[in-house]
């Protein structure tokens, strides 16, 4: 098993990037106080990205991915749900079999007409 301090990583290009664009936002705001937590900022900026790599690496597969990242799979499925776009989860496999669904057995549609 893996000691914590082999994970621990010195200066690396993340970092680097990290620290820079912190850097270009003070910069941008010329003075001005941020107008919203810059932790939480900035974890929500870097998180999505993490797990969509994360999970397009592992092929969309959920229990994988929360063990590279070291996260129950259960937080994993959470976060996902939490930085999900426009109904579409992040980083998976876009869902064929409904479209599959949908043409063998089209839906019904309820209607408060009688027939005549």
């Amino acid at each position: 098993m893996k000691n914590e301090d082999d994970c621990m990583l010195g200066e690396n290009d993340v970092a680097k990037y990290v620290r820079k664009a912190v850097g270009d936002y003070f910069k941008d705001l010329d003075g001005e106080t941020p107008s919203c937590a810059m932790y939480d900022m900035v974890m929500n900026c870097v998180e999505k990205p993490l797990i969509e790599a994360v999970l397009q690496h592992v092929g969309g597969n959920q229990t994988r991915a929360a063990e590279l990242l070291g996260l129950n799979r259960n937080t994993l499925r959470k976060k996902i749900q939490q930085h999900c776009t426009l109904g579409k989860p992040l980083g998976l496999r876009p869902d064929t079999s409904s479209e599959h669904k949908a043409i063998r057995r089209p839906q019904l549609v309820k209607t408060n007409e009688k027939k005549s």
